[in-house]
């Protein structure tokens, strides 16, 4: 018998969240939860087909959750003498969202409806009462709602306390975006190509080397950051973030720090000839290829199964651990592309972008030896759990 198996409650409606189908979206959150045993039914005497399971984890498919909810529900289980348990919004309210035992399926087998089943319980047994905390959860009413409720999934869902100002300033472009692209059906691997594409012109618009195709370049590489941010929203969104996916914007990423520095030097190169700008890449390139390699091996050491969670994991280690550590958590953020997008936007618009090159070369000489300094740290202490795939193949 199956510990935990979990029960899809659609009622037939015509509702999309994030482009996809609601009781498809519940169940694949289901199964990125860990849930091996999954059933869709309909909100008509649910509980009588319910697969047999020590607990059964109740999802009405117009209650949108993130995946950690329900893991958080199922790690939980019941507590003490509970029968049942029901996760209730910051109002106290019932979201219908339910954790029974294998008694209390028994008691309301033949209740009519969800809701019901749970009055019933209510007053033949014990349920206790599980609040969502830091976890989204909220309940579409009708289709009015969607427009509202994805531009909060997103932002509840992104890196939080984790990410910085620039970051954050970057999410006002992105989030918009992202709930246009997966009502597209554009998927999260199509907006990372995209974003490296427009970080492949930048570089071709910073090699011109003049003033207003420096303007442009920066423009367009403002614009690949917010696609950068956008695929990891739509893989959020529609629930299909993958390995590849993950190691696909790791690898664009980084080839597009040295796309960008290298349009900036050859365009620098062809005015001025080989000047102290171009001393100052080599130095940034090298100091540059050194972080990528080391922390492209850390992400592989410590995360290989689940790549995506290696940046978040990290940032929540590093700010409980000694001073050097809690440093490494704000200096990481201007190693970030988000933090570069904004500089080379200001160096662009006061025709500065080869002095560009000065700045990386001591800042990302200042991140190595600051990545170098905590990188044991992170093998031995940073733990991220397999990714749970969301869809069966």
């Amino acid at each position: 018998m199956n510990r935990i198996a979990v029960l899809v409650v659609r009622d037939s409606s015509p509702i999309r969240f994030a482009g996809l189908d609601l009781a498809d979206r519940a169940a694949r959150v289901a199964r990125r939860s860990g849930a091996k045993t999954i059933q869709i039914v309909d909100d008509d005497q649910p509980f009588a087909s319910a697969p047999p399971a020590e607990l059964l984890l109740v999802l009405p498919e117009r209650v949108i959750v993130e995946p950690g909810l329900l893991a958080d529900l199922m790690r939980r289980s019941l507590v003490g003498l509970e029968d049942a348990a029901v996760v209730v919004d910051a109002e106290g309210k019932s979201t219908d969202i339910l954790l029974l035992s294998r008694d209390a399926v028994t008691r309301i087998r033949l209740a009519p409806r969800v809701r019901l089943g749970l009055r019933q319980l209510a007053v033949e047994a014990v349920v206790g009462v599980v609040t969502p905390g830091s976890r989204f959860c909220a309940r579409l009413r009708d289709a009015c709602d969607v427009a509202r409720v994805e531009v909060e999934y997103l932002r509840a869902t992104n890196g939080g306390d984790g990410e910085g100002f620039f970051t954050k300033n970057i999410r006002w472009f992105s989030i918009p975006l992202s709930t246009r692209l997966v009502r597209l059906g554009i998927t999260a691997n199509a907006v990372t190509i995209a974003s490296f594409a427009l970080a492949v012109a930048a570089g071709a618009a910073f090699a011109v080397g003049h003033y207003w195709t420096g303007i442009g370049g920066a423009l367009l590489y403002f614009a690949s950051m917010v696609l950068d941010c956008s695929d990891g929203e739509v893989a959020r969104a529609t629930v299909s973030d993958s390995k590849f996916g993950a190691w696909l914007e790791t690898v664009t990423d980084y080839l597009s720090y040295f796309v960008v520095l290298g349009g900036i030097v050859w365009g620098d190169v062809r005015w001025e000839g080989f000047c102290k700008h171009a001393i100052s890449a080599i130095v940034a390139a090298a100091a540059t290829a050194a972080i990528v390699l080391l922390v492209g091996y850390l992400r592989a050491r410590v995360a290989s199964d689940n790549p995506g969670a290696f940046d978040d994991a990290l940032a929540a280690e590093l700010r409980g651990g000694n001073s050097m550590q809690r440093f490494a958590v704000w200096g990481r953020h201007l190693i970030k592309r988000s933090f570069v997008a904004h500089l080379i936007l200001f160096q662009a618009l006061i025709g500065e972008l080869p002095a560009l090159t000065e700045i990386w070369a001591i800042g990302s000489v200042a991140a190595l030896f600051i990545v170098v300094a905590v990188h044991t740290h992170i093998i031995r202490t940073v733990k991220i759990s397999p990714l749970q795939p969301a869809v069966t193949v």
